[in-house]
This record gives structure tokens, C-alpha cells and sequence, in this order.
């Protein structure tokens, strides 16, 4: 069954217009997705990195295509009634390749899609083989996606420019990539590489033009800190891709071992998180 959010823009809109913090898990498939809402978060982020190892096999290097991407975006919505949140990459090509990603996108029914400024192909912001994009070109990226979300005059879906400059070229360039693309009408400004305290006092200096960042282990705040700050959503884009690596592992280990894996999850617990007796009613009454 579709239950794509008919508004989930608007409820983008409304979270970054307020004060409130949301915390975001990322998923990777309709999966998790579902396991995230029975939490009741409030959004869902779809990250390349976990979208691009688990469906494809393949690392976070710009290897999947627009096309796939919209695939599993298109199944992880129809399994939520949750607004996602999406990693576009670079766009995957030009301008007017930016033009058709916002428009396959927006007709998943995403709430929000994200746009980066760095080289094609793209590396995983957490190693250290990130390239930048000139000032220039990165602008014309976000000009781009902004109009095209536009194309229909009404916007349907939000932009969410992301930087990956801070690591790379500092705070004063990263200040200017966060000033620029919002006057652009991106709708929020997603930061990448704010791992300290310092970092976070610093970025947060800028919370009026809506910023988001991504949490990982390794971060030397809370999130209370993170809250405190004005932030306005935070992406734990790795982490629920992390736990199903470490539990696969022990649970493969345990089968090694010629033991039987117990898990507290079981089968009719699986079946009913995915409606089975819905399936059953249809059957019956058809």
C-alpha cells in the first residue's frame, strides 16, 4: 500500500521554521524504514552511502545511478507514511541533470532532496579523497535545483544544499558556501565535518539559515549541545547501517560456531510489522 505523505513538503517547511530539533535516522531500505516509524521519528533521511553499499554493493563513489537512486527512494516511501529526506550527490551530471533529479524525486513524494558541492564522481565525506567544487559551479548546482523545484510553479519538494567544504577549505569558505546558497532559496544548509565542540560553536554562529548536521560516533558533543545550537535537523546517516553490519557479523560467527542464533525479534514479529494481516484481509474478502 502507498502511504506517500501527501504534504510531506510542508512538513519539511514547518520543521525547519521552528525551533525544534529533529533527529533523523538514516535508512536503507523500506526495511528500516518501517522500523523507524514504528519508533515514531518524524522523518527519514535515505543516504547514498547506506543506499549504495546495501542495495548495490557498491562503496559511497558516485557508482549508482539517478535511476536507482529513485528506484529504492520510491520503495522505501511506499513503505512509510514518513516525509525522507534524500542524498542526491552531486546531481549526476550537469544542469539539466539537476533538473531531472528534483523532478524524479519530487514524484516519489520525498519531502526534501540534498545536493553537494563536490567534484563528480563523489567520495564518501568521511574519508579524506573529497574534492571541492569551485565557488562557482557549486553555486549554479543549487541555482538549479532551486528552480527545478519550481518547474511546476509550486514547490513540491525542498533543497537542502550541502557543503562538504568545512575539512577541506575552513570556516571562513564554508561561511561563505552557507550565505550564498541560501540566498539562492535553498531551504536548508546541510554541513558536513562538524566533529568538535569548537566546530559546533563556530557553525552554529549561523543557525538562521536552517542548518542540519550529520552525527557519527565520533562527534565530541551531545546532543544536547546539538540542540542548544539551534540546529535543525540531525542526520545519523551511518548508524542503523553500522548496527546491521555488526549483527550480521555475530550472528554469522554464532552459525560458524555451529550454535543457533536467538534473537529477540522473531518471525511473526517481522510479519507484522509488514501487515501481513492486512494481506490476509484482502485475500479473504476479495
Amino acid at each position: 500500500m502507498n502511504k506517500i505523505s501527501k504534504n510531506s513538503y510542508s512538513l519539511f517547511k514547518k520543521a525547519i521554521s521552528g525551533k525544534k530539533l529533529f533527529l533523523t535516522p538514516g535508512c536503507q531500505d523500506p526495511l528500516s524504514a518501517k522500523l523507524i516509524e514504528k519508533q515514531k521519528f518524524n522523518f527519514i533521511f535515505i543516504g547514498g552511502f547506506a543506499v549504495s553499499s546495501s542495495q548495490y554493493g557498491f562503496p559511497d563513489a558516485g557508482l549508482i545511478t539517478l535511476t536507482e537512486l529513485v528506484d529504492s527512494t520510491r520503495r522505501i516511501q511506499q513503505a512509510t507514511k514518513l516525509p525522507c529526506i534524500v542524498d542526491a550527490d552531486t546531481g549526476f551530471g550537469g544542469i539539466i541533470n539537476i533538473f531531472r533529479t528534483v523532478r524524479d524525486l519530487a514524484e516519489t513524494g520525498a519531502a526534501a532532496l540534498i545536493i553537494e558541492d563536490q567534484e563528480f564522481p563523489k567520495k564518501c565525506a568521511l574519508t579524506e579523497k573529497v574534492k571541492i567544487l569551485n565557488f562557482k559551479d557549486s553555486c549554479e548546482r543549487i541555482k538549479a535545483a532551486v528552480k527545478a523545484s519550481k518547474a511546476n510553479n509550486k514547490r513540491d519538494i525542498g533543497i537542502i544544499a550541502r557543503t562538504d567544504a568545512f575539512p577541506v577549505l575552513g570556516i571562513k569558505k564554508t561561511v561563505e558556501r552557507i550565505k550564498k546558497f541560501n540566498s539562492l532559496g535553498a531551504d536548508a544548509i546541510f554541513v558536513t565535518g562538524i566533529d568538535t565542540k569548537k566546530d559546533l560553536e563556530q557553525i552554529s554562529k549561523y543557525k538562521k539559515f536552517n542548518l542540519i548536521l550529520n552525527i557519527t560516533q565520533n562527534v565530541e558533543f551531545t546532543i544536547k549541545d546539538v540542540r542548544a545550537s539551534g540546529i535543525k535537523f540531525a542526520i545519523y546517516s551511518q548508524s542503523i547501517l553500522n548496527g546491521y553490519i555488526d549483527t550480521t557479523n555475530k550472528i554469522l560467527q554464532t552459525i560458524k560456531k555451529e550454535n543457533i542464533p536467538v534473537s529477540k525479534n522473531l518471525s511473526n514479529d517481522t510479519l507484522k510489522l509488514l501487515d501481513f494481516d492486512k494481506i490476509l484481509t484482502i485475500e479473504k474478502n476479495n
